[in-house]
Parts: C-alpha cells; sequence; structure tokens
C-alpha cells in the first residue's frame, strides 16, 4: 500500500508541474519564470518559515486532541506521526490520515475506533479555521462569494451541532444495524468513534485547537500577501485572506488529493479579478502552493522512513523507545 501511495504522490507532483507549466505557457512562461526568479532568498525563508509555523501548530492540536481522548503518546512521537503523515496529502483517499492512525496502532496498540475522531477533529479543526477566515474577508469580495461561503458554514454548524447532541447520529447508527442486521462490531465502533468525537466539542478544548488552527492557517494566508506585496501587486491582506481560505474551501470541496486543481484555479482566478496581471497571479499561485502543500509533502517523505522504522521494530523495542522520548 505504501509504495502505491509513493506512486500517487510523484503521479500528482508530475500532473501538477506539468497543469503549472502549460498555464506558464498560455499566460507567457517567460514572465511566470522570470517572477518566480526574482523571489528573494530572505522571502522564500520567510514564506516557508509561515509553513512551519501552520504544521507546527496543527501537529500540537493533533497531539491535544489524542491527550483529552486519553491516548497516552510522547508529544514527539505524535508530531512525528503528524508529519509523516503529509508524505501522503497528494494520495487519493485520505491515505495520509490513514497512515497516522495505523502508525498508533502498530506503534501503541491504540484500535482504530478510539483514535479515528483524531482523524475526525483534525478535518473539523480545518474546516473550522479555513470557514472563519473566510468570513473574516469576504467583506473584501461581497455578495458574489457570500453564497458559497454561508452555505459551507450551514453545514459546519450542522455538523457541529450534530455531534454537540450524539444522540441523533447515534440513534441514526442504530437504525442503520437494524435495516442491515450483521456486522455488530463494525457498527458498536462507530458508536465509539461517534461519543469519542464529540468529546473534542468540550468548550475548553474546542476553543483552544479552534484558535490554534485560525492562527496556524492566518500564517499561510499572510503569506500569501507578503508574497503578493513582494512581487509588485496591490492587494489587503483581507483580500489576500479571503483568496487563500476560499481557494483551500474549494479543494477541500472539490475531493481532490490535496485539493489539486480546484485550489489552483480558484486561487488564480481571485487574484485576476482583484486586477493582478495573470502572470504575476500565476506565480504566486505555484509559489504559494510549493511553500504550503509540497514542502509539507517533503517534510513528509523525510519523517515518513523513520516512523516506518519504529513501526517495525519489535513491540517491547518500540514501548522502550517510546518511553526514553516522553
Amino acid at each position: 500500500m505504501m509504495r502505491r501511495a509513493e506512486y500517487g504522490a510523484v503521479i500528482t507532483a508530475v500532473v501538477f508541474v506539468a497543469a503549472m507549466t502549460a498555464a506558464g505557457i498560455w499566460f507567457g512562461l517567460d514572465e511566470v519564470w522570470h517572477r518566480m526568479w526574482a523571489l528573494s532568498p530572505a522571502v522564500l525563508a520567510g514564506l516557508l518559515l509561515l509553513s512551519l509555523v501552520n504544521y507546527a501548530l496543527r501537529a500540537w492540536r493533533w497531539h491535544l486532541f489524542g491527550h483529552h481522548l486519553g491516548i497516552d503518546v510522547p508529544a514527539g512521537r505524535t508530531g512525528l506521526y503528524y508529519v509523516a503523515g503529509f508524505a501522503m496529502t497528494t494520495t487519493p483517499g485520505k491515505v495520509g490520515e490513514a497512515l497516522r492512525l495505523w502508525l498508533l496502532e502498530r506503534c501503541h496498540g491504540y484500535r482504530y475506533e478510539r483514535t479515528a475522531p483524531l482523524l475526525i477533529g483534525d478535518r473539523m479543526g480545518d474546516a473550522v479555521a479555513i470557514t472563519l477566515l473566510c468570513l473574516t474577508g469576504l467583506s473584501s469580495f461581497g455578495a458574489a462569494y457570500g453564497a458559497g461561503t454561508l452555505v459551507a458554514t450551514a453545514a459546519l454548524a450542522g455538523g457541529l451541532l450534530m455531534l454537540l447532541r450524539p444522540q441523533v447520529p447515534l440513534r441514526a447508527v442504530l437504525l442503520a444495524y437494524g435495516l442491515v442486521g450483521r456486522w455488530p462490531r463494525l457498527f458498536g465502533g462507530a458508536r465509539t468513534v461517534v461519543r469519542k468525537t464529540s468529546r473534542l466539542l468540550d468548550p475548553r478544548i474546542f476553543a483552544l485547537t479552534s484558535a490554534m488552527g485560525v492562527v496556524g492557517w492566518l500564517c499561510e494566508a499572510y503569506a500569501l500577501h507578503w508574497l503578493l506585496t513582494d512581487l509588485g501587486a496591490q492587494i489587503t491582506l483581507q483580500q489576500a485572506i479571503f483568496v487563500f481560505a476560499f481557494a483551500m474551501l474549494v479543494g477541500a470541496v472539490s475531493m481532490l488529493p490535496g485539493g489539486l486543481g480546484g485550489t489552483e484555479a480558484t486561487m488564480f482566478a481571485l487574484l485576476t479579478l482583484l486586477g493582478v496581471p495573470a502572470d504575476t497571479a500565476l506565480a504566486a499561485t505555484l509559489i504559494i502552493r510549493l511553500t504550503t502543500l509540497w514542502f509539507a509533502v517533503v517534510l513528509g517523505f523525510a519523517a515518513l522512513p523513520v516512523a516506518l522504522k519504529l513501526a517495525r521494530q519489535p513491540a517491547a523495542e518500540r514501548l522502550a523507545t517510546a518511553d526514553g522520548i516522553r
């Protein structure tokens, strides 16, 4: 499975480069490359640093979720597993999230029904942060994009309300089991996941993790503003926040691996609507995706061999190693 996932990541990288090259040819490849190569090393380092802040906050959030759910794993290990999952960001089927759960099961013995709420909480936390950032910048674009943002907000609010009152999804699981009449362990596990996921909406943990998500994603939105300003584009921070957040929202809704295609097209379109020249908009889109999405993938591939090596150790040796880094 890992080999196929690696192939998938490579294929999506090739497709991304090909698509961006084709777009560059259409809008003037020389100008796009000139814009990209004119980027100063200091600005590039700043963009990567802002991405690192986002990754660190999200990994810390994942650890806090696990601690709140009684998953006793050292912070160093959860950080390693979280970053390793980035290697599979551009593969179909959310393999990265599944990899993190597999590492917890393999290295620490936690069953999937106990750790699945981590996956849901991570997606939920990102959705809350991105939606709040969209609402923050919405006034800079007006009603034309309000409908999509409000629909996403309503859907998110509905999901959160169902988890706040888990009796509804729990009854739905019981109803589904009554109709199927088979796989009692599967449906029992689903009920466990619902109960434990609802615990992540405890006001204190939800407020803290939501703030962490907002700050983390705001760092990358600010990186887009910084980049555009450095490229000579006239764009406000509020506009940059909406462009980044709305593009991420579209990418998530598209269900494509890493939001590839939908995120880039939306970001480019919104920037050109703001009057940013096409070559500058394309260069900014390409650079910001390289320093956010693909930077994460590179870090993931760097962490993945270490995580897999730990997972292949005998059980006693894995536990001793984990105790040593607490």
